[in-house]
């Protein structure tokens, strides 16, 4: 064996009784409210995945089984006179079950060094949104590039590489951006993650996935978005209805949307083909109801990902397909026969939101490739295959939590051998899931706790 084997033996069995040690049971003090910061609204644990090729196309496909699918998100409430925006899953289920399911793929090509060892963890750091280390949104619009150019108002995924850093594993302060002209270098080389998000309210209904990429921000790609805000944002109404003549329907019913009456053959979105101008003069009643998102035919690279998903028999079954070439090389990967890609999943649902999805450990994924080379192996075929000729892969899902990314490199048990720049992949000591589950909730309430003894 050689020298960097017996390292990497040794600090891998030591790794190993660190966090054994980390993870054992609490006393019953610890174990109170474990469930505390825990989403109990997204019940997903696994997300099957399938995938195929030809000389052109690539197609992914998903089975999601779960309860209580939504394919709402986010309304107008007509109640007291006055229009209020119903809906948000930022701080767990939405109580009104208004926010979609979700399923996103990060896909990196080998540029994201890291990526293939922590997948999304090395994505979160202090001061992001819905965290509750988030950094106030004054802060965020007054910086220079997030706030006084891009006009954002919180902080999202981005990838330490975006920070002005020597190592991927040093600090990345979330204000510590680099320059517009090194990101642009950045994105030459195509040194970012491909961001796959299919939407069950905001993009299915029109027949696509949103295409995005994540660089010092989790950014869209170029081209047309598939939907926007139907607001009137002087007035703080809609700004357009349902044509009666096309839908039979100027609103929704309040009562009837809570009770999960609109099913997916329903008018439970609003999209520009069915769209008028928003009557003022009409007599609003208490519960009418109108979709916030206005849904549109997206354009350019953000409209490279057609999508074709329906709920049935218990299941989310989703299909994505887009071209083999990069619709944008600035903003999406190159698929390519015989090559191996680092991917990882998240699954939003129980009306969810931000942080509170349920994430896959890095996997491989595989062109053409053989056996062993990689966890999902895409198959090669000229027309696209059935349900049951297809390979399918179970990918196992949990809930992050708030571990960050300084967090690990600083003050968890395995932070010398992550600085140590050593081999060691997050599966290689928390791929059993459950206890990883239990380590992780653990620290969330750890977080809580020291936040407390700080008011």
């Amino acid at each position: 064996m050689t020298m960097s084997g017996r390292l990497w033996r040794v600090s891998s069995i030591a790794l190993t009784v660190i966090l054994a040690t980390a993870c054992s049971p609490g006393t019953d003090t610890e174990e109170a409210g474990a469930e505390n910061g825990k989403p109990a609204g997204n019940q997903a644990q696994v997300l099957y995945v399938a995938a195929e090729y030809n000389d052109e196309k690539f197609r992914l496909h998903y089975r999601l089984e779960v309860e209580n699918p939504s394919w709402y998100h986010q309304y107008w409430r007509f109640t007291d006179g006055e229009w209020q925006r119903m809906g948000s899953g930022a701080d767990g289920p939405d109580p009104h079950g208004l926010y979609e399911d979700r399923i996103s793929m990060m896909l990196d090509d080998g540029s994201v060094e890291g990526f293939a060892r922590y997948g999304g963890w090395m994505l979160v750091h202090p001061g992001m949104r819905s965290l509750d280390s988030a950094v106030d949104s004054d802060a965020v619009q007054a910086h220079l590039l997030l706030g006084e150019t891009m006009g954002r108002s919180d902080v999202r995924k981005y990838i330490p590489q975006s920070r002005n850093v020597e190592r991927y594993t040093d600090q990345a302060r979330w204000d510590d951006v680099k320059s517009e002209q090194a990101l642009d270098e950045m994105r030459d080389r195509g040194e970012f993650l491909d961001l796959w998000q299919w939407r069950a309210h905001r993009s299915n209904p029109v027949g696509f996935a949103d295409n995005g990429y994540v660089l010092h921000y989790r950014l869209s790609s170029e081209g047309r978005s598939m939907y926007s805000d139907n607001r009137d944002s002087e007035l703080n109404r809609p700004a357009y209805m349902f044509d009666v003549e096309q839908t039979g329907i100027q609103s929704l019913n309040w009562d009837a949307l809570v009770a999960r009456e609109y099913g997916q053959d329903d008018w439970y979105y609003l999209s520009e083909e069915v769209a008028v101008p928003f009557d003022a003069e009409h007599e609003w009643q208490e519960g009418d109801v109108i979709p916030f998102r206005l849904l549109q035919t997206p354009s350019g690279a953000r409209g490279a990902i057609t999508a074709d998903g329906a709920y049935g028999d218990g299941a989310w079954r989703v299909t994505l397909e887009r071209s083999l070439a990069s619709p944008n090389a600035r903003d999406s990967k190159r698929l390519r026969d015989g090559y191996v890609y680092n991917v990882a999943f998240a699954v939003h649902h129980g009306s969810v939101g931000a942080r509170h999805h349920h994430v896959s450990l890095p996997h491989r994924l595989g062109l053409g490739v053989n056996t062993g080379e990689a966890d999902i192996i895409a198959t090669f075929s000229e027309q696209p295959l059935r349900d049951t000729d297809l390979t399918w892969h179970k990918v196992e899902l949990i809930y992050p939590g708030q571990v960050n990314w300084e967090w690990l490199t600083s003050q968890h048990p395995g932070a010398g051998l992550i600085k140590a720049d050593i081999d060691i992949k997050v599966s290689d000591h928390h791929g059993y899931l459950p206890l990883f589950q239990r380590y992780i909730e653990r620290h969330e309430r750890r977080v809580k706790n020291t936040e407390r003894r700080e008011e």
